[in-house]
């Protein structure tokens, strides 16, 4: 870690507030926000994703307004400084706590750090300030998630008992022109409501990351099964909606299809449904779908796609009911139960209606009209070269948290839970169930036991280890059970005897050399069967690590993972 930030450098920063109070100007509510792309240096896990702000580099240039602190969010793949003003009524001493995801952040007063980066979600620091306007800054980093916990902060005046979110009056920031377009909230609509058809039906809509009530759907028609609905929910850019679709691949054919549209008013188009808009994106793995519905970014980069068996009256019910010049196409994901998201750009030009596209027969436009409209057309202009982007960088995934770990016998219990989670999380090593690997001994003596709860993939499980018994981190980050196995397998290559093999998803493995159609399957989360020929299946299991498998009976005839 950098030696505690230089943050004086936050003033070179965000040069509006460092001149701020030395040149009067109008003030206005809430903090401003701005946010930073993540650094090279923020590829791994190894500090934390820690980040120095003068290192943060050229911010991505929208600004938004943090109208409270309990919690302020940015986007989660973002370095972000929330900056401004904090109104102190009374002279005292003033106790403030900041809490994120890992405890991830910073808060500075008066350019001073109050609450350091990963002092503990439990700190809180009392220090005296006088009355007036002190300067305030939260800084947050990638991996924060910034985006659905985003930074909690809290104080405790003179004469109040207990911390409390700070009074969301008592924040500004200094106003310019970028702040005053970014407190503006959204006067244009995406849509008043939504039109959807679906082969078969959506088992559920989400709007902002929350469940639509059933009041906000109707249903509109069933036709054998199929469905058209319409959602009565406002849509403006920077919301997103998600719809978990499913149909019967064993009926029509195979053919499936949803659309949507989302309606201004009758015939009139805020947005369709598009599978060549970067607005659409779809999940098709169950344990990812909390994440993909309640973040706004979650999965974006799996695009949805166009439908190869489209049900053929589907096109025809959408203008029926959203209007006959609809101009959407239907999408999917890639299985019969897909989730499928839109987020709704800050400025995208509404789809056009075919009827606008199509001229009335004998009809001729005056020549004044078709001038105008020609003049209106952006002129073409030598193309620029643009510079090649930077690599996109590998953001560190947490398929494991340890929720609480619990060390203790006999009613004597301490709270593990740090030392756990660095074994586990952050060092993924093996330890021991013993007071010097856990740090605390609450019944000398005694043997103990060690309760873990944890979450894996979104599922939340749990271990039960005894006094000196050895933990490894395989245990949590392995596969679980044959679904999992299978999830894990997919697409990676092992060598043995036979050659190089590769796993797929339509259960068939590949390699050279590999004669006939040889198919897998999982049979518990340690092993698996493969069916070489109709005359030959052969069961395998795992080594503790997953890092080979061999017959139960000759573990000399192994297959070795590729790295």
């Amino acid at each position: 870690m950098k030696a505690i930030f230089t943050l004086l450098l936050v003033g070179a920063l965000l040069p509006s507030l460092a001149s701020a109070a030395t040149a009067p100007r109008s003030q206005a509510p809430g903090l401003l926000i701005q946010e930073y792309p993540r650094h090279a240096a923020q590829a791994n896990d190894q500090t934390q994703f820690h980040l120095a702000p003068e290192d943060f580099g050229p911010p991505t240039g929208q600004l938004e307004i943090a109208k409270s602190l309990y919690p302020w969010k940015w986007n989660t793949e973002r370095n972000a400084i929330a900056s401004g003003f904090l109104e102190i009524t009374q002279d005292g001493d003033y106790a403030f706590s900041s809490r994120s995801f890992y405890d991830r952040n910073t808060l500075l007063i008066n350019d001073r750090i109050v609450c350091s980066f990963r002092d503990g979600d439990s700190t809180v620091t009392t220090i005296p300030l006088k009355k007036g306007r002190v300067k305030f800054t939260s800084i947050g980093v990638v991996e924060s998630r910034g985006g659905s916990e985003g930074i909690h902060i809290q104080w405790k005046p003179p004469g109040q008992t207990e911390m409390s979110p700070i009074p969301p009056d008592l924040l500004s920031h200094t106003e310019t022109e970028a702040s005053r377009i970014a407190a503006t909230p959204p006067a244009r609509l995406r849509a008043a409501e939504l039109i959807t058809a679906t082969n078969d039906y959506i088992v559920e809509a989400y709007l902002n990351g929350k469940k639509i009530h059933d009041s906000k759907r109707s249903l509109l028609h069933e036709h054998f099964g199929a469905t058209v609905e319409r959602i009565a929910v406002d849509i403006r850019p920077g919301d997103w909606l998600v719809f978990q679709v499913v149909h019967n691949r064993l009926r029509w054919e195979g053919s499936r299809y949803f659309a949507v549209a989302g309606l201004l008013s009758p015939d009139r188009y805020g947005f369709v449904s598009d599978p060549t808009s970067p607005e659409w994106s779809v999940c098709d793995d169950p344990a990812q779908a909390q994440t993909f519905i309640r973040q706004k970014n979650s999965g974006t980069s799996q695009r949805a796609s166009s439908i190869a068996k489209p049900w053929k009256e589907g096109d025809g019910f959408m203008q029926k009911f959203a209007g006959p010049s609809f101009p959407g196409k239907a999408l999917w994901g890639g299985s019969s139960s897909t989730w499928i998201k839109y987020v709704a750009a800050e400025s995208t030009p509404p789809p056009v209606a075919l009827a606008a596209l199509t001229p009335t027969p004998g009809a001729c436009r005056p020549m004044e009209v078709v001038l105008e409209d020609l003049q209106s057309q952006p002129r073409l202009t030598k193309p620029v070269s643009t510079p090649p982007a930077p690599p996109m960088l590998a953001p560190t995934r947490w398929p494991v948290q340890i929720l609480s770990a619990i060390y203790g016998t006999g009613g004597k219990n301490a709270d593990v839970t740090a030392a756990v989670k660095e074994h586990v999380e952050v060092k993924r090593r093996l330890f021991a169930v013993t007071p010097p690997d856990l740090g605390n001994d609450p019944n000398p003596y005694w043997n103990k036991a060690l309760h873990i709860v944890y979450m894996k993939d979104g599922v939340r499980r749990e271990q039960h280890r005894g006094e000196n018994e050895h933990v490894l981190p395989e245990s949590f980050y392995g596969p679980q059970d044959l679904s999992e196995l299978r999830t894990w397998l997919l697409a990676t290559r092992w060598k043995g005897e036979k050659g190089e093999i590769q796993f797929h998803a339509s259960s068939t493995l590949t390699g050279p050399g590999l004669e006939g159609a040889p198919t897998w399957e999982t049979l518990a989360n340690n092993k698996l069967r493969i069916t070489w020929s109709a005359e030959q299946k052969t069961e395998y299991v795992f080594d503790y690590t997953w890092s080979s498998f061999h017959q139960p009976d000759n573990a000399a005839e192994a297959f070795h993972l590729v790295k």
